[in-house]
């Protein structure tokens, strides 16, 4: 089981450096990035976009139908169509989303920045963020990419993630402490 994890995480290294090496190639990497960030937006608001990804059922041709169809709507580039296009064709449709998130953390490697997430419970303004990215930036003096995402298991809060680091804000973390210190009290 191991080995095969190793192994996807083999092919999600392949496909995510193909897609940063053709980026950089045809000069289209701010498409690329938008592009991306609007199919994992997909992705983790679409159960069905997953269910098409994901389905053992669903042919491979049916699969690249279906997300080329999906893609064209929200006016993806072609080049990235046609890039998941290969990847449903070969089978790969199920680590879609992985792809996209390496894809990501490479392309801020390329770019010598930072890479930050901020988990809120629910979707935060640009000029929020631009504030976010602003303090980040001043404290660490360099360029950051900053992701926002939505999670409601927070309950509350704010988690952000800065490489290896991870400041929690989150209600949910607070009453999970609480929790700890009221077993004490017993």
């Amino acid at each position: 089981m191991a080995n095969d994890s190793k192994n996807i995480g083999n092919v999600v290294e392949r496909y995510s450096k193909a897609l940063l090496e053709l980026a950089i190639e045809s000069k289209s990497l701010p498409n690329v990035h938008s592009d991306i960030e609007n199919i994992i937006k997909i992705i983790e608001s679409s159960d069905d976009f997953n269910k098409v990804i994901k389905s053992p059922i669903i042919s491979r041709s049916d699969q690249s139908n279906i997300i080329n169809s999906i893609l064209n709507k929200i006016s993806v580039s072609d080049n990235v169509i046609k890039f998941f296009s290969v990847i449903c064709q070969n089978g790969r449709s199920i680590i879609i989303d992985k792809i996209c998130l390496r894809f990501l953390e490479m392309e801020v490697k390329f770019k010598g920045e930072v890479r930050a997430e901020l988990l809120s419970t629910n979707l935060q303004s640009e000029n929020d963020l631009n504030k976010v990215k602003e303090i980040i930036k001043e404290s660490l003096g360099t360029d950051v990419s900053l992701i926002s995402r939505v999670d409601p298991s927070i309950i509350g809060g704010y988690i952000l993630k800065i490489g290896s680091v991870m400041l929690d804000g989150s209600v949910k973390s607070k009453l999970q402490g609480l929790r700890v210190s009221m077993k004490g009290i017993k």
